[in-house]
């Protein structure tokens, strides 16, 4: 076995994801699907729409698989909004028929990210001590 830069290593990392992801898309006809996820819209006339915040303390990693256990989204798509939340400050995540089910579905992406011992390696790296403070925010779907 030979040892390989950091470089090669996130080339290395980068070349997988995008073979993982390759595959995932690839349809198997010779059986359903096993779990398919449905798209979370984006707005819901009258409804109300989850709003993800960005801050300087979450790890990404974190921020996507909260989405995801709240939302139910695939990694694909959890990862496309949170993209957007790094770049532009908040995304809307998910629209729901009622306030009561988003601010629910907010109250479990925060609870998520705040109590997943997945990413404790993190915390000795950062500033922040305590739970990692990912904030949602519930709007009308009419003002997202």
């Amino acid at each position: 076995m030979r040892k390989i830069s950091f470089k090669e290593f996130i080339k290395l990392t980068q070349h997988l994801r995008e073979i993982a992801e390759a595959e995932r898309d690839v349809v198997v006809l010779d059986r359903p699907p096993s779990h398919q996820k449905k798209e979370v819209p984006l707005y819901v006339p009258g409804g109300a729409t989850v709003v993800v915040l960005n801050d300087n303390v979450t790890p990404f990693e974190v921020a996507v698989e909260a989405v995801m256990h709240g939302t139910h989204l695939s990694e694909a798509e959890a990862t496309r909004r949170m993209l957007h939340t790094h770049k532009h400050g908040w995304a809307a995540v998910a629209s729901y028929g009622t306030r009561d089910i988003a601010e629910t579905v907010a109250h479990n992406i925060e609870e998520h990210a705040a109590h997943n011992p997945n990413y404790d390696h993190y915390k000795p790296h950062v500033p922040h001590k305590g739970p990692w403070p990912l904030t949602c925010e519930v709007m009308d779907a009419d003002q997202a």
